[in-house]
């Protein structure tokens, strides 16, 4: 069965070269019989033995054989010039070959040749590639380049070719440096000889050489026509191998033909493979012998395995796939999405079933080989596709007759699960990042390095390799930046360390991965984000035409067009399961975010809302929540959300699980902050986030005490930004707005601020806090609801220390808090605040405009009575000061303009006034606008 795949030499051979080649490691050696095959008809170079015959024949000898001497004996004789000049006449300009062509295809490391014509550098210029011509030891000392073309008998421009006699014996003297360098590559790189005979004078040279290294080197081949055992024998003892062809009447060019063709073929696997599948079936068609029939299959289907493990085993270096990254080693196939099932579909090798761009029925059918062993078989193969399966997260394998489910891997899971849960620790390489801990991380990652390095994960390796520059990027930056307050700490750390250089580095890996390690390089470039952004956009844009038509009262179908979030969740679980830092980048963010809200809006035009745990996921970890919540304002607006989200019992329970231990774990994360910063670190616009989702779902008064009493332990930290409050706000709003859902438990926010106040923790935060309101929907829900505020105590404290400070503070906690938490005191907390108004605010004269207000709001917000002289006093005030002061900085600050006539026109028509000072009060209005009006 040796020769079943059609090729004309031993695959074995064929694949040692081409391991060779993917190592770096193939050398071809070309001698005379390489140039011959650029003749043409009208251009002919001499044989060695033709052009010794032309120099006897000068020399009138006819009785001498040793070529060497002849040689020697024309240069004697004739001299120097006119030697030169005969073995200049044997070189003819020809064009190179295809089969120069050819050699390069292969990428040798070297081309060593004792032909001194150019036709191999020419090639080399021709194809722009990089090698170092080395003609003499002076070349070789100067040469800088990796790759080389070594003339090792010199060339006619150098005037040191070899050719005769004293040539060869002063060899070594003449050419030191690069016999011994040659010598140095027989012992590590698989040679390949081309263009010489067994006869041939330079390979005994060569042999010779060969001879004296040791045994334990790689493969030295001789090409030849025929195979000869004698030869074979006498080659093999000097270190060297024939490499033959079967069929041994091949002309001197076919020769040549079918050794680059097996090893384009070989190169190829799919096409090795294809050709091995056709033969093996012509053979079993015309077999009648059963027992030679099932070895024939067996022996395919072996060979079918083994060319898909080889396939895939990059693939099993990463911990998370894309299902594209499978579909596209199978080629014929397709990936259907089924709710949160991928689906691989192994396409018919029918080629009127299905148009694909690469349309093959070979492929087709050695696809269809390949899973009907797996489905007929369950051993290490079939267990690590199935493994490779898992990882892309492909749940079924459908063809054209049937289908199956495959198990689940929870070890699978595990590479990205914790993180969608948002579940860190202090050292995990998100914490690390949020505290800025970059030498740790730094650390980290190169431990990562050499540990899959070690292992011959290229694919992890160059990850972390990424990561790691990433990071040396950041201090880089740093170190670059005066301003910068990190700057000397990033100077110290860069000082002793240097980036892998990640993307140069990955040159350096085996050949058989390069073409997977460049399409992982896409990853973390962000090409593939950029493609996939570019590409879901579109399908997004066309999934939105169709819905809207659809409203319009049109006829619009796709069977796909609600697949699109079942493709994006691939990219999320890659990234999150191979530790790629990329997913920090602001456009891979965007790339979520821009998808995930635009099928969102899709799903809204057709008056539906579906959601999942991946959504929120995304919704969480990636989006902007200014564009959440504009989104969101949609739902909320007319109680829409309810009317379109049907969700299953079953969903709402898994998501309700979801976001109650997201939650639990981003407040553990906030945690475990070291870094002091006024910014927005991620985990805050994590938790911001999860407050802006968790009002939309419907939670029972003990998930809603859960919450609560989560969120506190946050709210008791110093204030050092607003937005995490104004979130809380917004969770309160939705939750009251759509299902008038809350609990008591919501009350001891006052007591976190009230115990501010009384450890003296307060600060400019919490003023904005207050300022804004960010606590109204507390105090609004409480009165809806009937919550009373009762801790009396905790105030009275607070109350002692407000009375200790200023009259403008007093005044401010009165007018921002207090008065808030009268409209839900019990009565003993009304009582406590009542007496330290009316002992430290109401009865104060008015010195300041605000004052004025202040008084204004405890008459209408706190049903305080109106102090003594107050009305006359304020038609004073504005008597005075409207319009001529109107530009004081006080008046001004203090809102005069707006807040004076809005709370009196409030205090005319709500509060029950006597008439006579409801009368009074109007005036007082009356008579501020008709002063306005003078300015």
């Amino acid at each position: 069965m040796e020769n079943l795949n059609c090729l004309s030499f031993n695959q074995n051979d064929i694949n040692k070269i081409l391991t060779a080649s993917r190592n770096n490691k193939l050398v071809f050696f070309i001698g005379a019989g390489f140039s011959k095959l650029s003749e043409t008809e009208s251009l002919k170079i001499p044989s060695w033995e033709e052009l010794i015959n032309e120099l006897k024949e000068d020399l009138n000898i006819s009785n001498e054989s040793d070529y060497l001497k002849i040689a020697q004996l024309y240069f004697l004789k004739f001299g120097v010039h006119d030697y030169e000049n005969k073995v200049k006449s044997s070189i003819k300009d020809l064009t190179p070959s295809k089969f120069h062509k050819n050699l390069f295809d292969l990428k040798p490391h070297y081309i060593i040749t004792t032909n001194w014509d150019n036709l191999i550098e020419n090639t080399a210029q021709e194809k722009r590639l990089a090698y170092d011509l080395i003609r003499s030891d002076a070349d070789l000392a100067n040469s800088q380049l990796d790759k080389k073309i070594i003339k090792m008998h010199g060339d006619f421009q150098q005037h040191n070719f070899v050719f005769k006699e004293d040539d060869y014996l002063q060899y070594g003297q003449n050419f030191p440096l690069i016999e011994g360098y040659i010598k140095g590559i027989f012992s590590t790189c698989t040679i390949v000889f081309l263009g010489y005979s067994y006869n041939d004078y330079n390979l005994k040279q060569i042999v010779s050489w060969i001879t004296r290294i040791s045994k334990a080197t790689p493969k030295k081949y001789l090409l030849q026509g025929k195979f000869d055992l004698a030869q074979n024998r006498y080659l093999e003892n000097h270190g060297i191998s024939l490499l033959t062809p079967f069929t041994q009447d091949l002309s001197y060019e076919r020769l040549y033909e079918s050794f680059f063709e097996d090893l384009n073929t070989v190169i190829k696997p799919e096409k090795l493979i294809v050709k091995l599948v056709n033969s093996v079936k012509n053979l079993v068609e015309t077999e009648s012998n059963e027992k030679h029939k099932d070895n024939l299959n067996e022996y395919l289907n072996n060979k079918v395995v083994k060319y898909f493990n080889d396939k895939f085993s990059p693939l099993s270096q990463y911990q998370i796939l894309l299902p594209e990254l499978v579909s596209n080693k199978l080629t014929n196939c397709a990936l259907r999405y089924d709710d949160l099932d991928i689906i691989l579909e192994i396409l018919s090798s029918d080629p009127n079933s299905y148009l694909t761009c690469d349309l093959s029925n070979g492929i087709r059918d050695i696809n269809n080989i390949y899973i009907n062993y797996l489905k007929k078989n369950n051993n290490h193969n079939t267990q690590r596709f199935f493994t490779i399966l898992n990882k892309a997260l492909i749940t079924r394998i459908k063809t054209i007759n049937e289908s199956f489910d495959l198990k689940k891997s929870n070890e699978i899971e595990k590479h990205y699960l914790k993180k969608m849960y948002f579940e860190y620790i202090p050292n995990d390489i998100e914490i690390l990042y949020y505290n800025e801990k970059y030498d740790s991380l730094l650390k980290y990652f190169s431990e990562k390095v050499s540990h899959h390095l070690k292992q011959k994960n290229f694919i992890m390796t160059t990850i972390y390799m990424a990561n790691y520059d990433f990071i040396y990027n950041i201090l880089k930056l740093q170190a670059d930046d005066f301003y910068n307050p990190k700057n000397k700490i990033s100077k110290e750390l860069i000082e002793n360390i240097i980036p892998f250089d990640y993307k140069n580095k990955v040159h350096d890996f085996p050949e058989i991965m390069q073409q997977d390690l460049q399409k992982l390089l896409e990853f973390i470039d962000l090409t593939e984000i950029f493609k996939a952004h570019h590409t879901f956009h579109i399908e997004s844009q066309n999934n939105k035409e169709l819905a809207q038509k659809r409203k319009n009262g049109l006829i619009s179908v796709s069977n796909d067009e609600y697949t699109l979030r079942n493709k994006l969740y691939p990219y999320v679980y890659f990234i999150l399961g191979n530790d790629l830092l990329i997913e920090n980048d602001s456009d891979t963010k965007q790339f979520f975010e821009s998808i995930i809200l635009e099928s969102f809006e899709h799903y809204f035009i057709d008056d539906k809302f579906s959601i999942n745990q991946t959504d929120l996921f995304i919704i969480i970890k990636y989006c902007q929540t200014k564009k959440i919540k504009a989104f969101a304002e949609k739902l909320i607006d007319g109680n829409k959300f309810i009317s379109i989200c049907h969700l299953k019992p079953k969903d709402i329970v898994q998501l309700k699980q979801y976001l109650l231990k997201a939650l639990n774990n981003i407040c553990n994360s906030l945690g475990y902050k070291e870094i002091n910063t006024n910014g927005p670190t991620f985990i805050n616009i994590y938790f911001t986030n999860i407050l802006t989702v968790l009002g939309f779902v419907r939670w029972n008064p003990q998930e809603f005490e859960q919450i609560i009493d989560t969120i506190i332990p946050v709210y008791k930290q110093r204030t050092q930004r607003t937005d995490i409050y104004e979130n809380i706000k917004y969770f309160l709003y939705v939750s009251w707005k759509l299902y008038e859902t809350s609990h008591p438990n919501i009350l001891k926010f006052i007591d976190i601020t009230l115990s501010k106040i009384i450890k003296k923790e307060w600060n400019r935060f919490d003023n904005l806090i207050l300022d804004e309101k960010t606590l109204i929907n507390i105090f609004t829900v409480s009165m809806n609801t009937g919550y009373k505020y009762n801790n009396s105590e905790l105030l009275k404290d607070a109350l002692e220390v407000i009375k200790k400070d200023q009259y403008k503070s007093q005044q401010y906690f009165v007018d921002k808090l207090l008065l808030d938490i009268k409209q839900i005191g019990s009565e003993e907390v009304n009582e406590l605040i009542d007496k330290f108004v009316n002992e430290n605010i109401l009865n104060l004269s008015c010195k300041t405009p605000y004052d004025y207000i202040s008084k204004l709001i405890l008459i209408y917000y706190g049903g305080y009575p109106i102090p003594k002289d107050f009305i006359e006093n304020l038609k004073h005030f504005i008597d005075k000061n409207i319009p001529n002061n109107s530009l004081d900085p006080d008046l001004l600050h203090s809102g005069i303009e707006s807040k004076l006539p809005e709370m009196l026109k409030y205090i005319i028509k709500d509060k029950d006034l006597d008439s006579k000072i409801r009368k009074q009060f109007k005036s007082i209005l009356k008579q501020f606008e008709e002063n306005m009006r003078k300015i």
